[in-house]
């Protein structure tokens, strides 16, 4: 029996956007994390300017700013 066709249009751009960035060289990564490490994480992203005060306590940015942070460090160590 085939999903409703609100769910089937969901997992097609859902899928249209995993190919996407499985084309553009991009992988998940989870981590797990202690909590110490993530209040030292924003505070050294507080403290660099990549998150403001208000910004660090919303937990989707904290993870696109530790995204950019990690990507950057593994750029420069690729070379």
């Amino acid at each position: 029996m085939l999903a409703p066709p609100e769910r089937r249009a969901r997992n097609r751009r859902y899928q249209r956007a995993s190919r996407a960035r499985r084309k553009a060289g991009l992988q998940r990564c989870t981590l797990w994390l202690s909590t110490l490490a993530i209040e030292g994480l924003l505070n050294q992203m507080v403290a660099d300017k990549r998150l403001t005060d208000s910004q660090a306590d919303k937990h989707e940015l904290f993870e696109i700013a530790l995204a950019a942070l990690v990507e950057a460090q593994g750029q420069r160590w690729a070379r």
